[in-house]
């Protein structure tokens, strides 16, 4: 499944991850340390990985699986997607507000590093 699948749900993963810890310490006066410690748990965990696979499109999983089994899958015309920022642009953004200091560069390595 090295098809991107994996690659674009860790993409989403952090993107939703960075939200998660943007909305709770922009609205409350936690530290970015007391939200991990305190008020980061198993049931938000599985929550942000429900939205990430949900963020998965029909168009990369039907592309993966054209790699693997071209017979199995249907030939589908796409629309051009709009531009927009990507998710390492939004990763990117998010870390920003937070007042980190974080590129595009360092999201694609902590993809990569999250074998």
């Amino acid at each position: 499944m090295d098809q991107q699948v994996i690659s674009n749900f860790k993409k989403l993963y952090t993107k939703h991850l960075f939200q998660r810890c943007f909305e709770v310490t922009a609205t409350t006066n936690l530290t970015h340390r007391e939200f991990w410690k305190d008020h980061f748990n198993i049931a938000i965990y599985l929550k942000i990985i429900n939205q990430a696979w949900l963020g998965v499109t029909t168009r990369t999983l039907t592309s993966a699986w054209k790699k693997l089994w071209p017979e199995a899958v249907a030939e589908r015309i796409y629309e051009e997607l709009e531009p927009g920022m990507s998710v390492e642009e939004e990763i990117v953004s998010l870390g920003k507000s937070m007042g980190l200091e974080v590129e595009e560069r360092d999201v694609s390595e902590l993809v990569e590093e999250h074998t």
